[in-house]
């Protein structure tokens, strides 16, 4: 039988402890700045091949 691979924090690579959501990790130990940084540079990134005519 098949398995996922854990749910990883984007911003720590680490994988939550097992009863704790990603969610309650990422408000828990991460700053609202670092959130800030991971979400722009996610965005840049998405929109970096971009051509505006």
């Amino acid at each position: 039988m098949a398995s996922r691979a854990p749910i990883e924090c984007p911003l720590c690579r680490e994988p939550p402890p097992q009863d704790t959501r990603l969610e309650e990790h990422l408000v828990d130990d991460h700053t609202k700045r670092k959130l800030a940084r991971f979400v722009v540079s996610e965005t840049a990134a998405m929109n970096e091949g971009d051509i505006s005519e």
